[in-house]
Protein backbone atom coordinates (compact mmCIF):
# COMPACT_ATOMS: atom_id res chain seq x y z
CA UNK A 1 0.00 0.00 0.00
CA UNK A 2 1.46 3.41 -1.13
CA UNK A 3 1.42 5.37 2.22
CA UNK A 4 3.27 8.32 4.60
CA UNK A 5 6.45 8.10 5.64
CA UNK A 6 7.60 6.91 8.71
CA UNK A 7 9.52 9.44 9.13
CA UNK A 8 10.63 12.59 7.01
CA UNK A 9 13.41 13.12 4.68
CA UNK A 10 13.22 17.16 4.81
CA UNK A 11 12.85 18.94 7.86
CA UNK A 12 9.97 20.69 9.13
CA UNK A 13 9.90 22.72 12.05
CA UNK A 14 8.59 25.46 13.55
CA UNK A 15 10.46 28.42 14.59
CA UNK A 16 9.77 30.98 17.13
CA UNK A 17 10.32 34.60 16.24
CA UNK A 18 13.72 35.03 18.00
CA UNK A 19 15.01 32.43 16.40
CA UNK A 20 13.90 33.67 13.15
CA UNK A 21 15.39 37.12 14.14
CA UNK A 22 19.11 35.77 14.90
CA UNK A 23 19.14 34.07 11.31
CA UNK A 24 17.06 36.69 9.50
CA UNK A 25 20.09 37.10 6.65
CA UNK A 26 20.45 33.69 6.21
CA UNK A 27 16.85 31.98 5.21
CA UNK A 28 13.92 33.26 2.76
CA UNK A 29 10.84 34.61 4.22
CA UNK A 30 7.62 33.68 2.40
CA UNK A 31 4.24 35.74 3.97
CA UNK A 32 1.55 33.56 3.00
CA UNK A 33 -1.10 36.38 3.96
CA UNK A 34 -3.52 38.59 2.01
CA UNK A 35 -1.62 40.86 -0.08
CA UNK A 36 -3.20 43.95 1.36
CA UNK A 37 -1.84 42.50 5.02
CA UNK A 38 1.16 42.03 3.43
CA UNK A 39 1.80 45.64 2.39
CA UNK A 40 0.68 47.37 5.44
CA UNK A 41 3.61 45.58 7.01
CA UNK A 42 6.02 42.28 6.55
CA UNK A 43 8.97 41.14 7.86
CA UNK A 44 12.21 42.55 6.18
CA UNK A 45 13.16 40.98 2.93
CA UNK A 46 10.16 39.03 3.11
CA UNK A 47 8.44 37.91 -0.21
CA UNK A 48 4.51 37.89 -1.05
CA UNK A 49 3.09 34.14 -2.37
CA UNK A 50 -0.96 33.16 -2.76
CA UNK A 51 -0.97 29.54 -2.52
CA UNK A 52 -3.79 30.31 -5.10
CA UNK A 53 -1.48 30.94 -7.98
CA UNK A 54 -0.32 27.44 -7.46
CA UNK A 55 -2.68 25.56 -8.07
CA UNK A 56 -3.76 23.22 -11.42
CA UNK A 57 -6.73 26.51 -11.56
CA UNK A 58 -6.73 29.19 -9.88
CA UNK A 59 -9.51 28.80 -7.55
CA UNK A 60 -11.84 31.83 -7.27
CA UNK A 61 -15.63 33.49 -8.54
CA UNK A 62 -13.97 34.89 -11.74
CA UNK A 63 -13.70 30.89 -12.76
CA UNK A 64 -16.94 29.79 -10.71
CA UNK A 65 -18.68 29.64 -13.98
CA UNK A 66 -15.79 28.93 -16.71
CA UNK A 67 -13.64 26.98 -14.71
CA UNK A 68 -13.53 23.63 -12.61
CA UNK A 69 -13.44 23.65 -9.53
CA UNK A 70 -12.65 19.78 -9.54
CA UNK A 71 -9.01 21.32 -9.80
CA UNK A 72 -8.81 24.52 -7.90
CA UNK A 73 -7.24 22.45 -4.81
CA UNK A 74 -4.84 21.08 -6.49
CA UNK A 75 -0.92 21.38 -6.19
CA UNK A 76 0.52 22.98 -9.80
CA UNK A 77 2.23 19.95 -11.29
CA UNK A 78 6.01 20.50 -12.26
CA UNK A 79 6.51 22.86 -15.29
CA UNK A 80 9.23 25.49 -16.45
CA UNK A 81 6.59 28.20 -15.27
CA UNK A 82 6.50 26.72 -11.87
CA UNK A 83 9.90 26.25 -11.30
CA UNK A 84 10.95 30.20 -12.61
CA UNK A 85 8.40 31.80 -10.59
CA UNK A 86 10.18 29.65 -7.23
CA UNK A 87 13.41 30.82 -8.75
CA UNK A 88 11.75 34.59 -8.93
CA UNK A 89 11.45 34.19 -5.18
CA UNK A 90 14.38 33.06 -4.34
CA UNK A 91 14.18 29.51 -3.44
CA UNK A 92 16.73 27.57 -3.42
CA UNK A 93 15.83 23.68 -2.48
CA UNK A 94 18.87 23.78 0.44
CA UNK A 95 18.22 27.38 1.39
CA UNK A 96 16.07 27.19 4.60
CA UNK A 97 12.54 29.26 3.85
CA UNK A 98 10.33 30.34 6.71
CA UNK A 99 6.70 31.01 5.84
CA UNK A 100 5.13 33.61 7.62
CA UNK A 101 1.12 33.58 8.14
CA UNK A 102 -1.37 34.94 10.42
CA UNK A 103 -3.93 33.06 13.27
CA UNK A 104 -6.77 34.65 11.60
CA UNK A 105 -6.72 33.45 8.56
CA UNK A 106 -7.48 29.88 6.58
CA UNK A 107 -4.15 27.80 6.98
CA UNK A 108 -2.42 29.35 3.86
CA UNK A 109 0.96 29.26 5.59
CA UNK A 110 0.58 25.60 6.21
CA UNK A 111 -0.82 25.42 2.39
CA UNK A 112 2.31 27.03 1.07
CA UNK A 113 5.16 24.68 3.37
CA UNK A 114 2.78 21.60 2.27
CA UNK A 115 3.62 22.64 -1.71
CA UNK A 116 7.72 23.78 -1.11
CA UNK A 117 7.91 20.37 0.73
CA UNK A 118 6.38 18.84 -2.27
CA UNK A 119 8.15 20.49 -4.47
CA UNK A 120 11.32 19.37 -3.33
CA UNK A 121 12.48 22.25 -0.39
CA UNK A 122 14.75 20.37 2.23
CA UNK A 123 14.12 22.58 4.58
CA UNK A 124 10.65 24.50 5.58
CA UNK A 125 9.71 26.24 8.87
CA UNK A 126 6.51 27.81 10.61
CA UNK A 127 6.94 30.84 12.43
CA UNK A 128 4.74 29.80 15.47
CA UNK A 129 2.51 32.78 15.87
CA UNK A 130 2.56 34.32 12.51
CA UNK A 131 3.14 37.72 12.07
CA UNK A 132 1.20 39.37 14.95
CA UNK A 133 4.45 37.27 16.77
CA UNK A 134 6.68 39.47 15.02
CA UNK A 135 8.90 41.41 17.48
CA UNK A 136 11.39 42.63 15.11
CA UNK A 137 11.74 45.49 12.42
CA UNK A 138 8.75 45.65 9.83
CA UNK A 139 8.88 46.83 6.35
CA UNK A 140 5.48 48.36 3.88
CA UNK A 141 4.80 48.68 0.75
CA UNK A 142 6.00 46.26 -2.74
CA UNK A 143 8.80 43.75 -1.82
CA UNK A 144 12.49 44.88 -3.11
CA UNK A 145 12.93 41.88 -6.14
CA UNK A 146 14.84 39.07 -4.48
CA UNK A 147 18.16 37.39 -5.61
CA UNK A 148 17.33 34.71 -8.28
CA UNK A 149 17.19 31.48 -6.23
CA UNK A 150 18.04 27.83 -8.02
CA UNK A 151 14.90 26.34 -7.05
CA UNK A 152 14.31 22.70 -9.07
CA UNK A 153 11.12 21.44 -8.42
CA UNK A 154 10.79 17.32 -7.98
CA UNK A 155 7.45 16.43 -7.30
CA UNK A 156 7.27 13.89 -4.32
CA UNK A 157 3.56 12.13 -4.71
CA UNK A 158 4.11 10.70 -1.02
CA UNK A 159 2.91 13.91 0.57
CA UNK A 160 -0.15 13.33 -1.57
CA UNK A 161 -2.96 11.22 -2.73
CA UNK A 162 -4.97 11.43 -5.51
CA UNK A 163 -8.52 10.36 -5.57
CA UNK A 164 -8.32 7.33 -7.24
CA UNK A 165 -5.95 6.14 -4.67
CA UNK A 166 -8.05 7.53 -2.13
CA UNK A 167 -10.97 5.56 -3.02
CA UNK A 168 -8.92 2.44 -3.12
CA UNK A 169 -7.77 2.43 0.10
CA UNK A 170 -10.96 3.94 1.63
CA UNK A 171 -12.34 0.76 0.07
CA UNK A 172 -9.96 -1.67 1.59
CA UNK A 173 -10.36 -0.10 4.66
CA UNK A 174 -6.82 1.51 5.12
CA UNK A 175 -7.54 5.12 5.46
CA UNK A 176 -7.76 7.03 8.38
CA UNK A 177 -9.60 10.50 7.15
CA UNK A 178 -9.69 14.06 9.23
CA UNK A 179 -11.37 16.24 8.38
CA UNK A 180 -9.90 19.94 8.78
CA UNK A 181 -13.26 22.13 8.84
CA UNK A 182 -15.85 23.57 10.97
CA UNK A 183 -18.11 22.16 12.32
CA UNK A 184 -20.84 23.45 10.39
CA UNK A 185 -18.86 22.25 7.04
CA UNK A 186 -18.57 18.56 8.52
CA UNK A 187 -22.25 18.92 8.92
CA UNK A 188 -23.34 20.02 5.48
CA UNK A 189 -22.34 23.88 4.83
CA UNK A 190 -20.69 24.05 1.57
CA UNK A 191 -18.24 26.77 0.53
CA UNK A 192 -17.92 28.33 -2.77
CA UNK A 193 -17.47 26.14 -5.57
CA UNK A 194 -18.59 22.83 -3.34
CA UNK A 195 -21.40 21.16 -5.33
CA UNK A 196 -22.24 18.85 -3.14
CA UNK A 197 -22.12 19.38 1.28
CA UNK A 198 -21.09 16.78 4.28
CA UNK A 199 -18.20 14.83 4.83
CA UNK A 200 -16.77 12.06 3.87
CA UNK A 201 -18.07 8.59 5.40
CA UNK A 202 -15.63 7.76 8.41
CA UNK A 203 -14.28 10.80 8.80
CA UNK A 204 -12.45 12.27 12.01
CA UNK A 205 -13.48 16.68 12.21
CA UNK A 206 -10.32 18.35 13.65
CA UNK A 207 -11.84 22.14 13.69
CA UNK A 208 -9.12 23.73 11.94
CA UNK A 209 -9.35 26.54 14.36
CA UNK A 210 -7.97 24.03 17.36
CA UNK A 211 -4.58 24.06 15.12
CA UNK A 212 -3.81 27.54 17.18
CA UNK A 213 -4.04 27.86 20.70
CA UNK A 214 -5.33 30.83 22.03
CA UNK A 215 -2.30 33.15 21.85
CA UNK A 216 -1.98 32.28 18.32
CA UNK A 217 1.05 29.74 18.36
CA UNK A 218 0.35 26.76 16.53
CA UNK A 219 -1.04 23.45 18.92
CA UNK A 220 1.51 21.31 20.83
CA UNK A 221 2.24 17.47 19.93
CA UNK A 222 -0.28 16.71 22.74
CA UNK A 223 -2.94 18.72 21.62
CA UNK A 224 -2.68 17.65 18.08
CA UNK A 225 -2.61 13.44 19.22
CA UNK A 226 -5.74 14.78 21.14
CA UNK A 227 -6.95 15.99 18.35
CA UNK A 228 -6.58 13.25 15.65
CA UNK A 229 -7.05 10.44 18.18
CA UNK A 230 -3.53 9.25 18.74
CA UNK A 231 -0.32 8.87 16.68
CA UNK A 232 -0.20 9.63 12.83
CA UNK A 233 0.12 6.41 10.77
CA UNK A 234 0.57 5.45 6.80
CA UNK A 235 -2.79 5.33 7.01
CA UNK A 236 -3.34 8.93 8.09
CA UNK A 237 -4.82 11.19 5.31
CA UNK A 238 -6.31 14.30 5.71
CA UNK A 239 -8.66 17.11 3.74
CA UNK A 240 -10.92 19.89 3.63
CA UNK A 241 -12.25 21.66 0.94
CA UNK A 242 -9.59 22.79 -0.91
CA UNK A 243 -6.39 21.14 0.72
CA UNK A 244 -5.55 24.31 2.38
CA UNK A 245 -6.57 23.84 6.07
CA UNK A 246 -5.89 20.01 5.66
CA UNK A 247 -2.65 21.50 4.29
CA UNK A 248 -1.48 23.35 7.13
CA UNK A 249 -2.17 20.29 9.34
CA UNK A 250 0.02 17.79 7.44
CA UNK A 251 2.71 19.83 8.03
CA UNK A 252 2.53 20.41 11.90
CA UNK A 253 1.57 16.76 12.25
CA UNK A 254 5.00 16.27 10.30
CA UNK A 255 6.43 19.14 12.69
CA UNK A 256 5.24 18.11 15.91
CA UNK A 257 6.01 13.90 15.54
CA UNK A 258 8.26 13.23 12.73
CA UNK A 259 5.90 11.13 10.32
CA UNK A 260 4.70 12.68 6.72
CA UNK A 261 0.73 12.09 6.48
CA UNK A 262 -0.77 12.84 3.38
CA UNK A 263 -2.58 15.89 2.63
CA UNK A 264 -5.94 14.95 -0.23
CA UNK A 265 -5.00 18.43 -2.06
CA UNK A 266 -8.38 17.71 -4.20
CA UNK A 267 -10.20 17.49 -0.90
CA UNK A 268 -14.35 18.57 -0.95
CA UNK A 269 -14.28 20.54 -4.54
CA UNK A 270 -12.87 17.46 -6.32
CA UNK A 271 -15.25 14.93 -4.08
CA UNK A 272 -18.45 16.81 -4.29
CA UNK A 273 -17.90 16.96 -8.34
CA UNK A 274 -18.80 13.52 -8.28
CA UNK A 275 -22.46 12.83 -7.36
CA UNK A 276 -21.25 8.92 -7.22
CA UNK A 277 -18.97 9.69 -4.37
CA UNK A 278 -20.55 9.04 -0.73
CA UNK A 279 -20.74 12.08 1.54
CA UNK A 280 -22.69 12.43 5.16
CA UNK A 281 -24.34 15.16 6.19
CA UNK A 282 -24.71 15.82 10.09
CA UNK A 283 -22.25 15.37 12.91
CA UNK A 284 -22.13 12.30 13.34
Amino acid sequence: MAGANASSASRVHILEPADLAASLSKVTVLDARDEKDFLAGHLPGSRHVDWKDFTEERPGLVHAVTGDPARWGKIAPPSTRLQERLRDLGLSNEKPVVVVGSPSGWGEEGRIAWCLLAWGASDVALLDGGFPAWKGGVESGKAVPAARGDFRVRLDESRRIRLDRFRAEIAAGHARILDVRTPEEFAGKTMPGQKRGGHLPGARLVPYRSLYRANGTFATKEELLTLIGGAPDARTITYCTGGVRSGLLTVLLEARTGVAVRNYDGSLWEWSADPKLPLVAGSD
